[in-house]
């Protein structure tokens, strides 16, 4: 649970621990919420459409799926605690940190990343039905949100992506033998991208791209040589995802430690 994390930040940990733990004891805070939040890969919840929850005195309730595009208040609330999973303690965003959002979808990490302080969060979605709604949460949300209507690859360009169902949110560049809907769209590299928008520096890296995530690192090697940014990077969309993904980034830095957690998809965290 802690390994990798410096021993002066034991303290501060086991305080937040007990100290939720105790709003739990009191009524304040659902075990589950707690429970998923504080031990991803241990425990994974299922919640079910008009379940009430409480966190930290919040209470809320679980939306039902064809809520999905209509983010209530609620919503935004519980789906930021439940990302809370990326904040495993070696890899969590900071107050100031610079975010980079891949697969954005409709902003649920770039709202949470918001949440959490940072400066600013680039969010990337190409498929453009999911990109107008993107768009509208991130005026809605936080003005630290920068929506861009480009997919990040290993090279710039033009490429086909695809689209199976609009209403499903999801698209990809990789290749995969289904029918759908095929549209052009922008590639960039993110090393390009920092470079022509003067990104000061990166500090996280959120990847989640339907079988393109090894494409999108190979287009960032120049940022994380640089920056070594903290990275959550999904590792489940092809079959040798959790072996070659950490390949590929250590030998881009060998000085990078990571763990793997299983919260019902799992993802990859460098740090």
């Amino acid at each position: 649970m802690l390994e990798g994390i410096p021993k002066k930040e034991y303290p501060r940990l086991f305080y937040r621990y007990f100290k939720e733990f105790l709003e739990v004891l009191a009524g304040k805070t659902s075990l589950k919420l707690y429970l998923a939040h504080n031990y991803p890969s241990l425990y994974k919840p299922k919640f079910k459409g008009g379940e009430k929850l409480k966190w930290k005195g919040f209470q809320t309730t679980c939306p039902k799926i064809s809520e999905l595009y209509k983010p209530s208040p609620d919503f935004c609330h519980l789906i930021c605690v439940l990302l809370g999973q990326y904040s495993i303690p070696q890899c969590d965003v900071k107050e100031n940190d610079i975010v980079f959002d891949v697969g954005a979808h409709i902003g649920f990490f770039s709202y949470f990343a918001s949440q959490k302080g940072a400066k600013e969060v680039y969010a990337f979605e190409p498929n453009p039905y999911v990109f107008e709604i993107l768009k509208k949460h991130a005026e809605m949300w936080s003005d630290k949100i920068k929506p861009f209507e480009i997919a990040l690859y290993s090279s710039n360009g033009f490429q086909e992506l695809l689209i199976p169902n609009p209403l499903a949110g999801w698209s990809t560049l990789a290749p995969k033998e289904r029918e759908g809907e095929k549209v052009k769209v922008k590639t960039m590299t993110l090393d390009s991208f920092v470079k022509e928008y003067d990104v000061e520096r990166v500090d996280f890296i959120k990847i989640d791209a339907e079988g393109s995530e090894r494409e999108i690192l190979k287009g960032a090697k120049e940022t994380i040589k640089k920056f070594k940014p903290k990275m959550a990077i999904a590792a489940y969309h092809l079959p040798d995802d959790k072996k070659v993904i950490p390949e590929l980034v250590l030998s881009i830095r060998d000085d990078y430690k990571f763990k793997l957690v299983n919260k019902g998809e799992e993802d990859l965290f460098f740090f």
